[in-house]
């Protein structure tokens, strides 16, 4: 069964994003302006390798240099994060090109750094662009991860079940001919109990979480019935590839409640599917009595 995104896509009425409305000249501006870049700073780094550049910068005229490529580095990628994760080759380009087109232009002022003014100018700014780019690759991930989650699942059997082989080689048919009656949204939990070598009962599944306009956080309830004849050991992971935190808050013999987080407040109504399994907490887990 393929159900819905997690998060509400544009044709529903919600407005558009910026990297929605970003066409191609803009993605090849910004990709020709860090080629400009790399070119400037070899060009530079040749000129002064040769001699051809033999005067060495004073401090003031050095530390204009080094906030100018700073500044132009930080623009490009700045400018490119409305464009981050639609492209696989695009983002290292911007990434990795801008640095070391940074790092090109420091060695080409600077070099042979004798001064220790340049090693003060430089060096921190160069370090500092080692964590800009991780943040801007962090970032990149994120919009990558949250554009592969608006794309169409299988909810069961496909991911709990690959998680489950057991389970899916029981009641994998089943259910999936059980699922493609049932429309996507109409779906809010769907849970079913297998029995493993030992005989004991376990439960898998997927949950959906709801979330408002505004909202954070959600709890999703659900419950076994006939109650297991144990405590189960509950294992919940996000299906989707959203930035979520899962908290198993209660796990009793007769159902489960889990307190699901978002990475941010939810700007309009969304909802997260999550695989959940109940099984037992040891091979040979305490029964318990009647």
């Amino acid at each position: 069964m393929n159900h819905a995104p997690a998060l509400p896509s544009p044709s529903r009425g919600t407005r558009s994003r910026p990297w929605q409305l970003a066409g191609p000249l803009l993605t090849w501006a910004l990709v020709a302006m860090v080629i400009v870049q790399l070119a400037v700073g070899l060009l530079v780094v040749c000129r002064r390798l040769t001699g051809a550049l033999t005067n060495d910068l004073s401090p003031a005229q050095m530390l204009l240099a080094a906030l100018i490529a700073t500044a132009t580095v930080t623009c490009t990628r700045i400018a490119w994060r409305p464009l981050l994760g639609r492209n696989p080759w695009h983002d290292p380009l911007i990434g990795w090109g801008s640095s070391l087109a940074l790092a090109l232009f420091a060695i080409g002022c600077a070099f042979p750094a004798y001064q220790t003014s340049d090693w003060m100018i430089w060096l921190p700014l160069v370090m500092a662009d080692q964590l800009w780019r991780k943040n801007f690759f962090d970032v990149g991930q994120r919009a990558a991860e949250a554009a592969g989650g608006t794309s169409k699942r299988s909810v069961l059997p496909g991911a709990a079940a690959q998680l489950h082989p057991v389970a899916s080689s029981r009641t994998g048919k089943i259910l999936s001919a059980e699922c493609e009656q049932a429309h996507d949204e109409d779906v809010v939990q769907q849970l079913y109990r297998v029995r493993n070598r030992q005989g004991h009962e376990m439960i898998y599944g997927a949950l959906r979480a709801d979330f408002s306009a505004g909202q954070r956080t959600a709890v999703v309830h659900a419950a076994f019935c006939p109650p297991l004849p144990y405590f189960p050991e509950i294992e919940a992971d996000a299906i989707s590839g959203h930035a979520t935190r899962i908290k198993v808050v209660q796990a009793l013999a007769h159902g489960v409640r889990l307190d699901v987080r978002l990475a941010a407040v939810a700007e309009q109504a969304c909802y997260v599917w999550i695989d959940m399994a109940a099984r037992p907490t040891s091979p040979k887990p305490k029964i318990l009595s009647a």
